[in-house]
């Protein structure tokens, strides 16, 4: 039914979509790929929990942050890139294995003690990837302030939610307005 939503949304036919548990997501004022991330994410959150989450676009060898939830100030966020091949951060292994990483404390990365990160609170990290035909559009990570949070079920089944994200990624691409922005998701 998710799937479903998000291709409706994709092609523009439904304002806001309605959650399995009867909410409503309200997908109205964004561009079709927001809204369908903002409501693949929402359903995420309910599977797989986190605190905050980021959508990571690949371009070249940088993943740039081009949305998210749970941030302080997401603005900010928005727009910043880093190297995949950075040792700092666990995002390149997601990119170079192409298959989810768990990081069940993220004390072992200089990245989440200073930088961007620094007062986020951050403790396990689930990275991800993006994947489209085959094709990695980029990294989708989830943060949990408690330390050895996340397990190999949730990695599974954040994967499910992120070929749906991946889907909307490479839909915006193909698409004739192609934008690297999403607004807040």
């Amino acid at each position: 039914e998710l799937q479903l939503q998000v291709a409706q949304l994709m092609r523009g036919d439904v304002p806001v979509a309605a959650r399995a548990d009867g909410a409503n997501v309200v997908t109205a004022g964004a561009t079709p790929v927001d809204r369908a991330i903002r409501l693949v994410l929402s359903e995420l959150r309910r599977e797989v929990p986190y605190d905050s989450c980021s959508v990571q676009a690949l371009r070249e060898q940088r993943l740039v942050i081009i949305g998210g939830v749970g941030f302080a100030d997401l603005d900010v966020l928005v727009g910043e890139s880093f190297a995949i091949d950075n040792v700092d951060i666990p995002n390149g292994e997601v990119v170079h294995r192409r298959r989810p990483f768990i990081v069940a404390d993220t004390e072992q990365y200089r990245a989440f003690r200073r930088g961007l990160h620094v007062g986020d609170g951050i403790r396990s990290w689930l990275g991800v990837p993006l994947t489209h035909r085959e094709q990695l559009v980029g990294v989708l990570a989830l943060d949990k302030a408690e330390a050895d949070f996340y397990t190999g079920i949730h990695a599974q089944t954040a994967l499910a939610y992120a070929a749906l994200v991946g889907f909307a990624m490479a839909r915006e691409d193909e698409g004739p307005s192609s934008s690297a922005s999403l607004s807040r998701a």
